[in-house]
């Protein structure tokens, strides 16, 4: 018997039940009240710990400090990663799962211990469960497939193992498949081409994914963990639609889409019990933040229009990402994006979201990495003091 699984059994009943996040009513629920709070994502504290493939070793853990930093500054959850991003990294889970679980089992203890709040997603990237499986992303919409048949067996492994977990929050399906879905023309043949991580060696048109393929693996994958867990939230992880979602969907190409086309895309996009959108501050070196939200709109338009959604669906708001636009700035500018999203996530009720993103050394993402004694650090200030006032009851 392996001791660690064995250990976490034991902290686990000896760990004070603490409250589960809810849906009821349309809102999120801890403890019998209302919750509203804002959290960061932490997308990598888990892939870091898995193995390059190819022989690699694996990684050496760093979350334990992430998480005590975390602690220490009051952010009450993270959204990150439960998977690998490429194919060769979950060779771990495929060849030993005892020893792959083994790595969740220590993040998720080391998350209970610090009283950190978790939203696991279970698919990060859209092509990983296809290629490691051996089909074509289009697969995701053929319940017949190893894909989906992966996804499934995943889904009840993970729900399973942590579904009495203090720490658990809800569960994330994946990141944003349907920014990838419905593109016209030919699919590229270098998107996400990376053979020595175990991807596909090509793409083909076979490749391209389909919003109704997404959605139809979003509604199982919400039915199997309902049949595991009958409380905690669940989440697609999607972003917000692009600008012409509802036109690429009806074969109209890029035609931008109308208001009410754009919010009925939102609502058919989330068929949990939960709305989600991923949205970045719309300035960019003077320009707006193309391709994504309601055409022309401004940042407080946009948001009130998920809202509006929210309300027509009875489904409360994940804003699963939120930061500064991309492009140049000084650190004056990026604080002060941020400050917009916290004022209308305030103003506008949204109950639940997450900065993205904590501590990373991908050189892609430093304009939005906050770690302790960087220049974005001002960002767990702003997540502290934002926490304080929505926990704090009107008067």
């Amino acid at each position: 018997m392996k001791i660690l699984p064995l250990l976490i059994a034991c902290t686990a009943a000896l760990t004070p039940s603490l409250p589960a996040l809810e849906v009821k009513d349309g809102q999120f629920v801890r403890d019998g009240k209302e919750y509203r709070g804002i959290g960061i994502n932490y997308y990598d504290a888990f892939m870091r710990l898995l193995p390059t493939g190819a022989g690699g070793a694996a990684r050496k853990p760093t979350y334990m400090d992430g998480f005590a930093f975390l602690a220490s500054q009051k952010v009450p959850f993270v959204r990150f990663a439960a998977c690998g991003f490429y194919p060769a990294e979950m060779e771990l889970y495929q060849k030993d799962p005892e020893a792959y679980f083994g790595l969740l089992d220590g993040l998720v203890k080391e998350a209970e211990e610090q009283g950190l709040g978790l939203i696991p997603s279970l698919f990060w990237s859209y092509f990983c469960v296809p290629d490691l499986v051996g089909e074509p992303i289009s697969s995701w919409g053929d319940p017949a497939s190893k894909t989906r048949e992966f996804m499934r067996r995943y889904t009840r492994e993970v729900v399973g193992r942590y579904k009495d977990s203090p720490a658990i929050w809800g569960w994330e399906f994946g990141n944003e498949f349907l920014n990838e879905a419905d593109l016209p023309g030919h699919q590229n043949p270098e998107t996400w081409v990376v053979p020595k991580m175990r991807t596909a060696a090509v793409r083909t048109d076979r490749d391209k994914l389909a919003s109704d393929a997404a959605l139809d693996a979003y509604r199982e994958f919400g039915e199997v963990v309902r049949s595991i867990d009958a409380k905690r939230p669940i989440f697609t992880g999607d972003a917000t639609p692009r600008v012409s979602s509802w036109n690429l969907a009806h074969g109209k190409g890029w035609t931008r889409d109308t208001r009410q086309e754009w919010m009925d895309t939102l609502a058919r996009a989330n068929p949990t019990d939960t709305i989600n959108l991923h949205f970045y501050h719309p300035r960019r070196s003077g320009k707006g933040y193309e391709g994504y939200g309601l055409d022309g709109a401004t940042l407080r338009d946009t948001l009130a229009a998920v809202q509006e959604v929210s309300k027509a669906t009875g489904k409360p708001t994940w804003f699963g990402e939120f930061g500064p636009g991309i492009g140049e700035m000084d650190v004056a500018e990026r604080r002060a994006q941020v400050e917009d999203f916290l004022r209308l996530i305030e103003e506008l009720g949204i109950p639940l979201s997450a900065y993205w993103v904590f501590d990373t050394s991908n050189p892609d993402l430093a304009v939005w990495s906050a770690a302790a004694g960087n220049e974005n650090a001002f960002v767990f200030d702003l997540i502290r003091e934002a926490n304080v006032r929505l926990s704090t009851p009107p008067r």
